[in-house]
């Protein structure tokens, strides 16, 4: 296991190079990363439909400017694997694993955060290093500011992994009581309809033209 999870963080670390540092390809949205690893890992229906899930709980996290929002392709990656690495078809598992990821994903917003400040100096080298006629500080600069951040990235995913997997096994090897297992299978069903709110509550102010209101 220790070795998989090593190879999906990587894997996981590219995906989210995707919202700021590099392509935007739009590959680390939810909607997308969710079936992916979901597909990876022989589950593409539980990636679905976490990815789904996410995508329209947090439709408007969105990095605009210096803004820095909760990683939801962190959120979606962690939950989607281990739902389907440690109890495979489990409805309340994967319930449980994405509301678990959520403040692991918050935890990541901080070190995310502190990640930009140090591209910052990164940023003064080189321009510093402009300056004094150092042109090729430009593509240093640009190499080693992506490099960070796959490196960090991969190993908060790597660590985030092992210590949830050790926390659900430890969670679902006591005897839980039967109605919160069964709250959990209804949370399956009903977090895309609190989902699909949060969608038209976002999109509630938007004019759409020819129609009056």
């Amino acid at each position: 296991m220790i070795i998989n999870y090593m190879a999906l963080s990587f894997l996981a670390a590219v995906f989210s190079s995707d919202i700021t540092m590099f392509g935007q390809f739009m590959i680390s949205r939810p909607i997308f990363c969710g079936p992916f690893f979901g597909f990876l890992l022989g589950d593409i229906h539980t990636g679905l439909w976490l990815g789904m899930i996410v995508e329209m709980v947090w439709i408007n996290a969105i990095p605009l400017g210096c803004a820095v929002p909760v990683d939801l392709t962190f959120m979606t990656i962690l939950s989607v694997i281990w739902s389907t690495v440690l109890f495979r078809g489990s409805q309340e598992i994967a319930v449980f694993a994405l509301a678990l990821a959520v403040p692991f994903a918050y935890i990541y917003k901080e070190v995310d955060f502190a990640g930009r400040l140090f591209n910052t100096k990164v940023m003064h080298w080189v321009e510093h290093g402009i300056k004094n006629g150092k042109e090729k500080r430009i593509s240093k600069g640009l190499f080693f500011g992506l490099l960070f951040f796959i490196l960090r990235t991969a190993l908060m995913y790597f660590l985030f992994l092992l210590l949830g997997s050790i926390i659900i096994k430890k969670v679902f090897a006591t005897d839980i009581p039967i109605y919160i297992v069964l709250a959990l299978k209804k949370a399956w069903y009903y977090l895309p309809v609190f989902g699909f709110g949060m969608v038209l509550n976002n999109f509630k102010n938007i004019k759409i033209p020819f129609i009056k209101r």
